[in-house]
């Protein structure tokens, strides 16, 4: 899963048959990643938070507030969520700021998929979860777009 190609495969695992109920969306996904070695998960995680740092932009928040006015950073981190879900091109469609609709949508159940998969495949807790990638998604992080 060191590619995005493998990373997008596994999204299209989500079965939107359950639209509007995030978890039993995600629930094929979490649970193929259940029976992934840990280092696949973790892979996942850091593919996950990498795609999302990208969209840290100060462009893409300032096009999000036009749409949400009441916008979040927390808010504008769940609409980053939704340009994944939606496959490589959608993503890099939303990435070139031609996605505006993006910004009226969240999904935030998708940013504990990773912790998830990891507590189904140990049986602990998802607090137990022991990896941390190396970039972080928060919004306004990715401070080389928010210049």
């Amino acid at each position: 899963m060191n590619k995005p190609q493998g990373f997008w495969a596994v999204m299209e695992l989500c079965d939107w048959s359950h639209e509007g109920d995030d978890n039993k969306v995600l629930a094929p996904l979490i649970q193929y990643l259940s029976q992934q070695e840990d280092e696949i998960i973790f892979q996942f995680d850091d593919q996950m938070s990498e795609l999302l740092y990208q969209l840290d932009t100060r462009k893409l928040a300032a096009q999000c507030e036009q749409m949400e006015p009441n916008m979040s950073g927390d808010s504008f981190l769940y609409s980053r969520c939704v340009a994944l879900l939606n496959g490589s091109e959608y993503y890099e469609q939303a990435r070139l700021g031609r996605r505006k609709e993006i910004w009226t949508m969240e999904f935030e159940a998708l940013l504990y998929v990773p912790s998830r998969a990891w507590a189904k495949r140990h049986k602990k807790p998802e607090e137990e979860y022991p990896h941390i990638p190396p970039l972080s998604y928060e919004t306004g992080i990715n401070q080389e777009q928010w210049k």
